[in-house]
């Protein structure tokens, strides 16, 4: 029997990941950890091992780490606007938390299967083009792009030393959520989800603000697919650009309404930019390569239209 750990298996990813997992994985015990309980889990409670607690404890990762587990999917952070406000916690919860883990899996000495998950948001500064690519200088301008590059190198040299087989991917912008949290890039699912539920919505950038954005059930795709491939092929860079579409805040307030229109839910949508968020959302990249996504088989989405209708029939 093959043992598989998901961390931030609470979060709306998570949970669904875990889903993923048990369904082309049936016989995988899967153990899922997180500082919070959630109802997220509930449907599949019974098949799972739910351990609650705090990665920023060691102790707590070696516990997770037996020597049985042979796959982490390490999930668990503070996004981007609890990192920029809590320092600390940031750099507990996105640093530390990441480095016990890694440390438990060299411990471990079985060199687990370990599935990172970065951020566009590793990218930024005044010289970064408004498109980039898998070899584009990271230069991050918040405290959460830099936690993830931190994770990205050390997920690098953890492989290059022999303690893991990692794999990462730089998310674009995952939608559509299904709560507000505090990740910057949060606006994107708030005006769907919000319009459609019929409450209207201030948009905190402007109308031409540009990110790449990927669904969440191409986001679960993306992992599941990094945590089944041959590692070898990553070659000795482990993270590649996830596959993203880039909409204007403007276009996808356009397809909500459209969309909206049909089904006969809709609130309206006004921009009112946020001093707080836009400046921060204005040093993301606004397009993103995924050359060496598209090069290994892993999936994209078509358009925002068919990520809103994917996200009605869920």
């Amino acid at each position: 029997m093959s043992y598989t750990l998901i961390t931030g298996a609470s979060g709306f990813l998570g949970a669904r990941l875990a889903a993923r997992i048990l369904e082309s994985e049936p016989q995988t015990h899967l153990i899922l950890t997180d500082q919070v309980d959630s109802p997220r889990i509930d449907p599949i409670r019974s098949a799972v091992q739910f351990i609650q607690g705090d990665l920023g404890d060691p102790s707590l990762s070696h516990d997770l780490l037996s020597s049985e587990v042979d796959r982490v999917f390490h999930l668990a952070s503070l996004v981007s606007g609890g990192a920029e406000q809590n320092f600390e916690l940031g750099l507990k919860v996105n640093v530390y938390a990441t480095l016990n883990l890694l440390e438990a899996c060299r411990f471990q000495g079985r060199k687990p299967i370990f599935v990172f998950t970065s951020s566009i948001a590793t990218f930024g500064g005044k010289e970064m083009p408004p498109e980039v690519t898998d070899w584009t200088f990271q230069h991050p301008q918040n405290s959460y792009g830099v936690a993830k590059v931190i994770g990205e190198q050390l997920l690098n040299d953890y492989t290059r030393k022999g303690f893991i087989d990692g794999r990462g991917v730089r998310f674009p912008a995952v939608i559509v959520r299904d709560i507000p949290n505090t990740a910057l890039s949060g606006y994107a699912s708030n005006m769907i989800r919000e319009p459609l539920a019929g409450k209207d919505y201030v948009c905190p950038v402007p109308e031409d603000t540009r990110i790449p954005l990927v669904s969440i059930k191409t986001a679960v795709e993306t992992l599941y697919a990094l945590g089944t491939i041959d590692g070898s092929l990553l070659g000795d860079f482990r993270t590649v650009n996830g596959r993203g579409i880039s909409p204007s805040a403007f276009e996808i307030a356009l397809a909500v309404e459209s969309i909206g229109e049909k089904v006969g839910l809709i609130g309206t949508i006004t921009f009112k930019p946020d001093p707080s968020v836009e400046p921060i959302i204005a040093t993301w990249p606004k397009f993103m390569r995924a050359d060496r996504a598209e090069a290994l088989g892993l999936p994209g989405d078509r358009d925002i239209q068919s990520i809103i209708e994917e996200y009605l029939a869920l």
